[in-house]
């Protein structure tokens, strides 16, 4: 069994990731094209090429898309932007503290304090929506890239 065929686990969650968050924040189309350069990278068993490469590839593209992502969060004092939008959607709330609470709807509640007291917090859709595929690529890439 060659390294092509030894990720395929891989492949199909970054190939899941990929089009989840083409398809999540469908209103910008500049997401279609680097989806399917992906997809490609993914899926084409280039011959006589490090399969590994192709996925740091992908991870690359990962790391860039986060990452710009929070680059702009980290900057928002310089800009005085806000995670929610009044006019947008409703953010998450999270409050830290309470009894342990993350389904269903957009209030969580986590069992630790910070700082010996409960704190709430409003977190973006965006945000709370890269957490989740955040983890499972790191989990991904420990287990199956890097082991």
């Amino acid at each position: 069994m060659d390294l092509y065929d030894q990720n395929l686990i891989p492949r199909i969650i970054f190939t899941v990731i990929s089009v989840v968050l083409t398809i999540g924040p469908w209103q910008v189309l500049g997401f279609y094209p680097i989806m399917i350069l992906n997809l490609i990278v993914l899926w084409i068993n280039i011959s006589n090429f490090y399969y590994p490469y192709q996925l740091f590839f992908w991870l690359f593209w990962y790391i860039g898309f986060v990452g710009s992502f929070l680059i702009t969060l980290l900057s928002m004092p310089l800009f005085k932007g806000k995670l929610s939008d009044p006019g947008g959607r409703t953010p998450f709330l999270y409050t830290f503290g309470k009894k342990f609470k993350l389904l269903p709807g957009k209030d969580k509640h986590l069992p630790f304090k910070i700082n010996g007291e409960v704190k709430t917090y409003k977190v973006d859709e965006n945000l709370h929506n890269l957490v989740l595929p955040s983890i499972i690529v790191v989990i991904t890439s420990i287990y199956f890239i890097v082991l």
